[in-house]
């Protein structure tokens, strides 16, 4: 699957916006992406593996819930991982 990083994010991944993962689920695309880039592991997972808040993950534009990252991916889906940004 092809994961798509924006936003802040980017700087965990070396500025690589689009990484190909392989795997056959939602989450075990993320523990190879985590895996890869470690330091957007910390950034992106809570300390049970969780896939914190303040992120959000859609597969091919569908955003998904923490219960659907078990959701089977093709090699050629997409999966978006965007950060939600606050302020003023």
């Amino acid at each position: 699957m092809i994961f798509k990083v924006r936003g802040v994010l980017l700087r965990f991944t070396d500025y690589e916006n689009e990484i190909e993962i392989e795997a056959t689920t939602v989450r075990a695309g993320l523990a190879g992406l985590t895996e890869r880039y470690p330091h957007l592991g910390e950034v992106l997972l809570d300390r049970t593996g969780e896939v914190r808040p303040t992120h959000l993950i859609a597969l091919n534009g569908e955003r998904l819930t923490r219960s659907e990252l078990e959701r089977e991916a093709a090699e050629d889906d997409r999966v978006d991982i965007v950060t939600a940004v606050s302020g003023g």
